[in-house]
């Protein structure tokens, strides 16, 4: 008679499954934040009513995420994870995958405007204070110029992260403009081409700079 053999639990699916659970409450607190914030404000909302919404506890969402300022954070992470997956499909490279990601996020940013204006105010600080989002979001820029680069667009003598980092850093500037009701939707989405066309201009080889500075120009001239 063959004896019975007790299977013992395959540790890595254990692990596996936990992160999976962990991910989709994560996932939920996130989303519960995001509709309390859209209708309240973020200021208005107690991460009490966050869990509630959640059907976690509070202290679930200190354990999985942290406070409001990281549960913030996390918002813009799942944003930016949005904008990667959008970007993951397009065929453009060089200054036109640059010009491709400040689209996407910026229409992202003004098609849910009650949610990002005030979750981009609160990054600053919240960055000032020590916490980081964990990601470097100027990749994209830092990658799309070293195509640029290696297909003539912008000249060999240039950093390409430097330029990229320098291009991202402009697209902020047009974010908060935005985020701080400076700027109106339209001039924001125009921005945020501008913040990568000025810098790609000023360091294009003198082959592709007409082109790069006849675009600039375009955004530049009268509405």
């Amino acid at each position: 008679m063959l004896s019975a053999t007790k299977l013992e639990p395959n540790p890595h699916l254990r692990l596996a499954l936990r992160a999976r659970g962990k991910a989709r409450r994560c996932a939920k607190i996130i989303a519960a934040a995001s509709d309390l914030w859209r209708e309240h404000g973020i200021d208005k909302v107690p991460l009490s009513q966050i869990a509630a919404a959640a059907e976690v506890s509070p202290q679930t969402i200190y354990n999985l995420i942290g406070g409001l300022d990281a549960i913030a954070l996390a918002v813009m992470n799942v944003a930016l994870d949005k904008v990667e997956a959008t970007l993951s499909g397009t065929a453009k490279t060089g200054v036109d995958l640059a010009l491709e990601a400040s689209r996407v996020s910026a229409r992202m940013y003004v098609e849910d405007a009650r949610l990002y204006r005030q979750v981009l105010v609160r990054i600053p600080r919240v960055l000032f204070e020590g916490t980081h989002l964990g990601r470097d979001a100027a990749e994209v820029a830092v990658q799309a110029m070293m195509q640029a680069q290696a297909v003539g667009q912008v000249s060999k003598a240039v950093d390409p992260d430097r330029l990229g980092r320098t291009i991202y850093s402009n697209y902020l500037g047009a974010i908060y403009d935005w985020a701080c009701g400076d700027a109106d939707d339209a001039v924001f989405l125009a921005t945020s081409q501008m913040a990568v066309l000025a810098p790609a201009a000023a360091c294009a080889t003198d082959a592709a700079r007409p082109a790069l500075t006849a675009r600039l120009f375009e955004l530049l001239g009268d509405p």
